[in-house]
């Protein structure tokens, strides 16, 4: 601000001293000419230098002004036209606004009126978003069709216009279709969540697991965070070795299942498949280190048989000792106390099978609870009253656990990565369907 005004002050000086200078010396300044054909041929102008350079100053404003004034009359259409243009944009832009508002408000009609209004108005693609959206609501999957696969031919609006077609071959259960939509928005956009989640699905659904791990992959431990990208790898990794030992590559299939009860113990496919193919192998102490690492983390009747696999040909009694160990890691977990009672049923000591049965029941004692103890009655010396007894509360009794859908309640024979029923992906658990509690009378198990 301070060197404005000292500018300033500095120029009104030098014009100042100019203009003293020029009253001071006045001077003559003269201008002859000659017009051959003017009736006066010659003529000179006679003046002072300060009216000269007046009158100089006087003509080129002027000449500035008529040359401006020029210049606007001949950018007077190009203005009238940019003018109409931005008009034309601006209540465009009003009508696609409205258009999306209107399908918000699931008002169709209104949407597909603003959204031919906004076409005739503006070229834009966003145009056919609303259009599609709108046949959508008036469950014109047809139409919807046509304005997604236009869509995707404009660079602006391909990946909106991909996951439209996406949803809708989804919908229809055209899984192929989806799968390659999927994977073209994943090209064209590799850092959208939504996109990876997409296709992930999709290639988990296909049962493509070699790309379903490659996608996972590329969403990294951030996007996912590093629990949810361990345990999505593990079960992938699992599926795969699943599959490898279908195709008889026993080897494969071993490394896979380890690495994938190596990033997630409590993966009982993964642990039980990997001792499985260990103990083929002869490698029995490695396999039982790996299922009592998964016992440990989730105890579960496949792990059981693995366990049991460990040593076949041995004795009832070393059996029943060697299980002791699996109820150590979890001395409180039902299937601890079934596995010994298993055991103990094969060694034929009845007392130490009941004592651990009446131990696994709990509050909510499972059918395969009041089986067993029908068989102690049943080999045990019981009489055929009291084995009725039991076959019948296991009648009533909730039914046992078993791998069922944490999203869609559906039950399944074994383990898979997803859901046969609903597809999601790493879906099954296993856990018993809720139900009322089943109390045991102590004193009908000493029967």
């Amino acid at each position: 601000m301070m060197l404005r005004a000292l500018a300033f002050l500095a120029v009104l000086a030098a014009l100042t001293a100019a203009a003293v200078w020029f009253a001071e010396h006045p001077g003559d300044v003269t201008i002859r000419a000659t017009i051959p054909w003017a009736e006066w041929p010659e003529f000179a102008l006679t003046t002072s230098v300060g009216v000269l350079l007046v009158a100089v100053a006087g003509v080129a404003v002027a000449a500035a002004l008529v040359h401006r004034f020029w210049r606007w009359l001949r950018g007077g259409p190009r203005r009238f036209a940019e003018g109409r243009a931005a008009r034309r944009r601006e209540h465009g832009y009003q009508a696609l606004t409205k258009g999306l508002v209107a399908i918000a408000a699931g008002d169709a009609k209104a949407a597909r009126r603003f959204a031919k209004h906004a076409g005739r108005l503006l070229d834009n693609p966003l145009n056919l978003l609303v259009l599609a959206q709108a046949a959508r609501l008036n469950a014109d999957e047809t139409s919807a069709r046509r304005h997604f696969s236009a869509m995707i031919e404009h660079r602006e609006t391909e990946f909106l216009g991909l996951r439209g077609l996406i949803a809708q071959a989804t919908q229809a259960g055209d899984w192929d279709a989806a799968l390659g939509y999927a994977r073209r928005a994943h090209a064209l956009s590799p850092e959208s969540a939504w996109a990876s989640e997409a296709l992930f699905d999709l290639e988990a659904r296909a049962g493509d697991w070699r790309g379903a791990q490659r996608t996972l992959e590329a969403a990294g431990r951030k996007r996912l965070g590093a629990a949810e990208a361990s345990r999505r790898r593990a079960v992938v990794l699992a599926a795969r070795a699943r599959v490898a030992r279908g195709e008889g590559r026993d080897e494969q299939a071993l490394a896979l299942a380890r690495e994938a009860h190596k990033l997630a113990p409590e993966l009982v496919e993964a642990t039980a498949l990997a001792a499985e193919l260990l103990t083929a192998s002869g490698k029995t102490r490695a396999a039982r280190k790996l299922i009592e690492k998964g016992w440990a983390r989730a105890p579960h009747p496949e792990l059981v048989r693995a366990y049991a696999a460990l040593a076949p040909d041995e004795a009832a009694i070393q059996r029943l000792k060697r299980f002791e160990r699996l109820r150590e890691l979890q001395p409180d977990h039902p299937e601890s106390r079934i596995a010994l009672a298993e055991a103990a049923l094969a060694a034929e000591l009845w007392g130490v099978a009941r004592g651990h049965l009446e131990a696994a029941a709990g509050d909510r004692p499972s059918q395969r609870v009041f089986r067993l103890l029908a068989t102690i009655e049943e080999h045990g010396g019981g009489d055929a009253e009291a084995i009725r007894r039991w076959l019948q509360r296991a009648a009533d009794a909730p039914p046992d656990a078993a791998w069922r859908c944490e999203k869609c309640g559906a039950a399944a024979a074994e383990w898979s990565a997803r859901c046969a029923a609903c597809g999601a992906f790493d879906g099954l658990a296993w856990r018993a369907p809720p139900g009322p509690a089943v109390v045991v009378d102590a004193a009908m198990a000493q029967e």
